[in-house]
């Protein structure tokens, strides 16, 4: 019976040993499975951290774009509102010639061919424009006829008619009128947004 305790305590010592074994075998792989896995997860969040800032760069970026492009959009339409401005107070008052300036723009203006030997009507709602102004400064003659015009001065040369009023003379440079103003209110290096 001793022999057979012994062989009974070596089976029990050897189970003993093999569960410590497989103990050891299981904690070893436990312990390779958690750092495997928190390596994953460290893996992860970097990634998850990068593609965060990423996309907070991109969405910042655009946003900001936005802003920018939306100030940017009002800043033209002032600029647009103050060179109207501006060329609609030119308007009046060149709409309010007196004597000497009328006689100054029409010495300018009645020199095309045509012009000096023609017609003229003087608009119905002038009061300082009048016949002996205009035939001090050209050869023109009164047309013969009602008038037909409200403002300014109308000339008939040749087969031509001419509509001659400050402001239909400052409208037909009106773009080229609106770059030198916007020049000259504006910095050079803003025009090119205007």
């Amino acid at each position: 019976m001793a022999e057979m305790d012994n062989v009974s305590k070596k089976v029990l010592d050897d189970a003993q040993n093999i569960r410590k074994e497989n103990l050891k075998r299981a904690e070893e792989k436990a312990t390779g499975i958690l750092a495997e896995a928190e390596e994953k997860i460290n893996d992860l969040l970097k990634n998850g951290e990068t593609d965060a800032k990423e996309h907070y760069s991109r969405t910042y970026d655009m946003e900001v774009f936005k802003a920018k492009s939306g100030l940017d959009q009002k800043i033209l339409l002032e600029k647009i509102k103050l060179v109207e401005s501006v060329i609609a107070r030119a308007k009046e008052k060149l709409s309010s010639f007196d004597r000497k300036q009328w006689e100054k723009f029409l010495k300018k203006t009645i020199t095309g061919p045509g012009m000096k030997d023609g017609t003229y009507i003087i608009g119905s709602g002038e009061k300082v424009l009048d016949g002996d102004l205009v035939r001090s400064v050209s050869g023109l003659k009164p047309h013969e006829g009602g008038r037909d015009c409200k403002k300014g001065l109308k000339v008939f040369g040749g087969r031509a008619e001419y509509d001659l009023t400050p402001e239909r003379y400052l409208d037909m440079d009106i773009e080229d009128l609106k770059m030198e103003i916007a020049s000259y209110l504006f910095k050079q290096g803003e025009i090119n947004g205007l």
